[in-house]
């Protein structure tokens, strides 16, 4: 990460990257929450790899340098989760982005789900879910937004590319894998998982599965690194 961004005061999302503008609710932060001071540095991005940094002024931000951009390197890494009781998704999506996942898939109901939403239940929960995102890639100062998308059927994902389920017994290592799959409380049915081309192991130990998803994630960013 490049010094700036990290000695930044803060770190926002503009829609327009050339004459960066505040909403409503990243000002208050900044003013009232943060309590910024005139002068300090705040970092701006667009959320596709552009950035600068302004200076905050008293209600605003004066940009004090050029724009630099970043390309995207290695491949996406993804996780699927079914969501789970009580805030413990909320939980999930803020550290799947700390730690560096680029989309986070929400599952349509499988066998052993417990959590099941009608239509307007999901919107507002996946609206939440990205509001989130969009604040923890902002505390660790990602300058690609990551996106969260859903809910979607099990088949789906596991129809695509490089996809691994979950599974005690599975593979321990993740060549090749760009997405892990996890299961509900309980985990999948064996039906579900036979319909999996892979499977990967987590660890020895029974994880809750907000925990299994967040382990996934962070596995998969630091095999990426290597």
């Amino acid at each position: 990460m490049n010094d700036e961004l990290r000695r930044s005061a803060a770190h926002v999302f503009v829609t327009d990257i050339q004459n960066p503008s505040l909403n409503d609710d990243d000002a208050h932060h900044l003013a009232r929450v943060l309590r910024l001071r005139a002068g300090q540095r705040v970092s701006v991005s667009d959320g596709r790899g552009a950035w600068r940094i302004c200076e905050w002024r008293g209600e605003g931000l004066v940009s004090v340098d050029d724009v630099s951009h970043e390309e995207r390197t290695g491949e996406t890494l993804s996780v699927a989760l079914c969501p789970v009781k009580g805030d413990r998704t909320d939980w999930a999506v803020e550290k799947l982005v700390e730690v560096g996942i680029d989309r986070i898939i929400v599952l349509a109901p499988v066998e052993r789900s417990v959590v099941k939403w009608d239509d307007k239940k999901s919107g507002a929960n996946i609206d939440r879910y990205r509001r989130i995102a969009r604040a923890a890639a902002a505390q660790s100062r990602r300058v690609f937004l990551p996106v969260v998308e859903g809910p979607l059927p099990l088949s789906a994902v596991l129809a695509g590319g490089g996809v691994a389920v979950a599974e005690p017994g599975g593979a321990t290592g993740l060549a090749g894998i760009t997405t892990v799959v996890v299961g509900p409380e309980g985990g999948f049915t064996t039906d579900e998982v036979a319909s999996a081309r892979a499977t990967v192991d987590l660890g020895p130990t029974i994880l809750r599965a907000d925990t299994a998803a967040v382990v996934a994630g962070t596995l998969m960013v630091a095999h990426s690194r290597r």
